[in-house]
């Protein structure tokens, strides 16, 4: 069990300052003396995941963020940060018990017949324990961290300080200033309880009648400031659905890919927090959605932008993706075309999004070959930078790739984006 996070913002910045000055000076030894391509980024993913798992609030989610972020930390980082998204210590019920009774302004048992002690789950700004309603319904209750808005307006002004410190990782300043605004955003979104539970109830209202697709319910009448209680839906862990049958995985799939498309091209909103904390499956092989905490609203001109870019990449011509960069806003002005990143990409990426054309998510390792572009990417990174309404997108596809990579089967990416523009065609589209 860890003990609650602590409200004092100078205790906290001095640790993290200090693991930064602990890295800092351990990568730059390793340099010296092994030079920057013989760096071991093991031991510096270690004390990484170690420091932030203790702290939690945002500088814990901007680690568990950052474990998606395959193309800003090196491989070995990006793993033993993903450990924080199944691995956080819980709080004691001890320490949140007065505060429910505070916020329910009363005895609990007013309000439920029983609470589990022990959670089933902790994350970086709350942690959930199962519940039982006066009427026997099973529940969950999602419940925020005492102080944690307070604690979370220090950090974010303290991790902003430390942002030079993802320079070690060969990160751009632009890109890393990208980071921040996509964890400022992130957390501001998900401390709002409110508002999370009127994103939940509109996907539940648009998703009705999909019946692969599970949602818990909010129950209005119990909600508080800081506590979201919601029906429980029971599901098998994502993290470990590789293990699952290939029928199995295979309706997963094509049901995940299918979901995220209606939300981009109907609902004109996406799910936003891909990581696999956030989704489990039934032994039928149904889909369950837990987190609607991050939610981006997709406008129809930056869909149409998407499309054409998606266009761009169908045809081969690297002028082509030329004009999808500028429409989305990532090209840099008064800068020269990448043309050989826009070659190597269109050559990557271009017969997977062939119209008929099966992506084979376990045979066709396109992170390696991503890897391989690396050069090419950065010396592209004067001319191309992603714009602010682009990163969150870009995260989630980033993410889901690596679900669908997980599931191990082929998808016909191509013809699921196809069907949608077909019948909800954004406008602006070239």
């Amino acid at each position: 069990m860890a003990l609650p996070p602590s409200a004092s913002s100078a205790r906290r910045f001095l640790r993290l300052a200090g693991t930064a000055t602990r890295i800092a000076g351990g990568v730059l030894g390793q340099r010296l003396l092994r030079g920057r391509s013989g760096i071991d980024w093991q031991p510096v993913g270690d004390l990484l995941a170690e420091v932030l798992g203790d702290m939690k609030g945002p500088v814990l989610k901007l680690g568990q963020m950052a474990s998606q972020w395959h193309d800003v930390l090196p491989e070995p980082v990006s793993r033993a940060l993903g450990s924080l998204q199944n691995k956080v210590p819980a709080l004691p019920y001890q320490h949140l018990q007065a505060h429910l009774q505070r916020v329910y302004e009363g005895e609990l048992t007013d309000y439920f017949e029983h609470i589990d002690e022990q959670p089933f789950a902790a994350a970086s700004l709350g942690q959930v324990h199962r519940a039982r309603g006066l009427d026997g319904q099973a529940l969950v209750l999602k419940i925020q961290y005492p102080g944690i808005a307070a604690i979370c307006a220090a950090d974010l002004k303290q991790v902003r300080r430390l942002l030079p410190l993802g320079r070690l990782f060969r990160a751009p300043a632009a890109q890393l200033e990208g980071v921040y605004r996509e964890l400022e955003q992130t957390i501001t979104a998900e401390l709002d309880y409110a508002a999370e539970m009127q994103r939940l109830m509109t996907f539940r209202q648009f998703f009705a009648d999909w019946p692969d697709v599970l949602m818990p319910r909010p129950i209005e009448h119990l909600c508080r400031p800081g506590v979201l209680v919601l029906t429980e839906v029971p599901g098998l862990s994502f993290a470990e659905v590789g293990q699952a049958p290939d029928a199995l995985r295979q309706r997963l799939a094509q049901t995940l890919a299918e979901w995220l498309v209606a939300q981009a091209f109907i609902l004109g909103q996406l799910h936003a927090d891909p990581h696999p904390g956030n989704f489990a499956y039934t032994a039928e092989g149904r889909l369950v959605v837990y987190d609607f905490g991050c939610i981006q609203r997709v406008e129809a001109s930056l869909l149409a932008a998407y499309v054409q870019t998606f266009r761009a990449l169908q045809s081969g011509r690297a002028e082509d993706l030329e004009r999808g960069f500028q429409s989305l806003g990532t090209r840099q002005p008064q800068s020269a075309p990448p043309w050989t990143l826009y070659r190597n990409l269109t050559a990557l990426l271009g017969p997977l999004v062939q119209p008929g054309m099966l992506w084979d998510f376990a045979a066709t390792p396109v992170h390696d070959q991503v890897q391989r572009l690396i050069p090419d990417a950065l010396s592209a990174l004067g001319s191309l930078q992603p714009a602010p309404g682009t990163l969150l997108i870009n995260r989630t596809l980033e993410g889901h790739y690596w679900n669908l990579t997980r599931l191990g089967v082929a998808l016909p990416v191509a013809d699921l984006i196809e069907r949608r523009i077909k019948t909800h065609p954004p406008h602006s589209v070239a």
